[in-house]
């Protein structure tokens, strides 16, 4: 069963006939793959400061000849004297084996709970860059599927176009047939039919490339454009693309707070046990002892030139964090502006171009009667029927611009476009 679920997984993906199986598509593609990482180095990275307050343990050993009789362990010289009575070894040596346990750990350093604090929103950055990256991929996803919509409609108009003008060509051919019309006329229609095929490969052209582009959001293969419907409205709140920014700002903030909290005084403890090995000067008998110690250790700075710098470099990169938030606000407001302007003329234009389009139908239909009744010449005629194809074409072009506009206010504003689509 377990190898069986994902097949059946994979396969629904690959069958995929909805926006919604695509949106799916997107959360488990290769970008929010990469984020879902870059959370987890986050996480890690908070642990990594925060492992810092913990203790640190160390064995050594070591194997030291000395040049002159070294004290195997540190002794008061009131033992030394109650040895030589005693005729004990004295515990000096040439050559000295040692083994032990090193602890040291910290007290007391302001600097790392600042730098735990500064990690935790390096974390909340990492969590908001997922999400605006996925918001961003599903406004890219549906401005590609309008697009595709777009070009399907164009070449279904280009279809119907070339079965007019090959219907107009029969006419045609009769009336120069018959003499009631140049072989000029002729020609003017083949030549716009050759018009219509090269239009047509221009779009399996552009229509590869956009299904390259979802296959790379999405992993999944589709033949031909879904269908994109409302069933939600825009929430036009807070500008969300700014999440990530803010939080990255204030970790580069608490970061410039821990380096300069580095100047403060720091508190360690550290502890030593240590095994000593040799052979007592002049008696040449093996000795053995261990002596430990324990200490606190306050450690503040004086001078340190580096520590200075860095204080300073640490500054600079949170100012710059702040001017990037006010450029990108700035530039996102603009554009948030120009798109709502832009999206209520495309709604307009969109029930403009149904009326014009309806209007051009009887004007070429008129058009039709005239040229077979042969009292308009074919070159006005012609003129007729491109109008209304491109008029056509117009409608599905602004339909397109229409629902790219509507995904790109979505991104600025955070809203999921999977809960809006259907």
């Amino acid at each position: 069963m377990k190898k069986i679920i994902p097949i059946i997984a994979i396969t629904s993906l690959l069958n995929a006939t909805n926006i919604t199986t695509l949106f799916e598509g997107l959360k488990h593609h290769y970008k929010m793959q990469l984020d879902s990482v870059g959370i987890k180095s986050a996480n890690l990275a908070k642990e990594l400061v925060e492992s810092q307050l913990y203790p640190k343990i160390d064995i050594f050993g070591s194997l030291t000849h000395y040049s002159l009789p070294n004290a195997i362990r540190p002794m008061p010289p009131s033992e030394a004297s109650q040895r030589s009575k005693k005729h004990e070894p004295l515990l000096f040596s040439q050559n000295i084996a040692r083994v032990g346990v090193n602890l040291s750990m910290p007290i007391f350093v302001k600097s790392i709970y600042t730098m735990s604090e500064s990690a935790k929103y390096m974390q909340y950055s990492a969590k908001a860059k997922r999400k605006i990256d996925l918001l961003k991929d599903e406004a890219t996803l549906v401005g590609a599927i309008a697009n595709l919509q777009y070009l399907e409609h164009m070449r279904q108009t280009l279809k119907q176009k070339r079965a007019t003008l090959k219907t107009t060509l029969k006419i045609v051919n009769q009336m120069v047939k018959s003499g009631r019309a140049p072989q000029s006329q002729k020609i003017k229609v083949l030549e716009n039919l050759s018009s219509i095929n090269i239009a047509l490969n221009n779009i399996k052209i552009q229509k590869s490339n956009i299904l390259a582009l979802i296959k790379t959001l999405t992993g999944i293969n589709i033949k031909h454009s879904v269908p994109l419907r409302k069933r939600g409205s825009l929430h036009y709140g807070e500008i969300i693309a700014l999440k990530p920014l803010e939080y990255k700002a204030n970790a580069n903030r608490l970061k410039a707070k821990a380096t300069a909290e580095k100047r403060l005084p720091s508190l360690f403890l550290k502890a030593n046990y240590t095994k000593s090995y040799g052979k007592g000067y002049l008696s040449k008998k093996s000795v053995n002892t261990d002596f430990s110690s324990v200490s606190l250790n306050l450690k503040m700075p004086l001078l340190d030139m580096p520590l200075n710098k860095n204080i300073e470099l640490s500054k600079l990169k949170y100012i710059k964090s702040k001017i990037e938030i006010k450029k990108t606000k700035e530039e996102l407001l603009n554009q948030a502006k120009a798109l709502k302007e832009q999206l209520k003329l495309l709604r307009e234009n969109l029930k403009y171009s149904k009326d014009i389009i309806a209007k051009e139908k009887q004007l070429l239909k008129i058009a039709k009667a005239t040229y077979e009744a042969q009292r308009l010449p074919i070159e006005e005629y012609l003129r007729y029927v491109n109008a209304l194809y491109e008029t056509k074409a117009n409608y599905y072009k602004v339909k397109a611009l229409y629902w790219q506009t509507f995904a790109k206010l979505a991104f600025i504003y955070g809203n999921d476009l999977e809960n809006i689509l259907r």
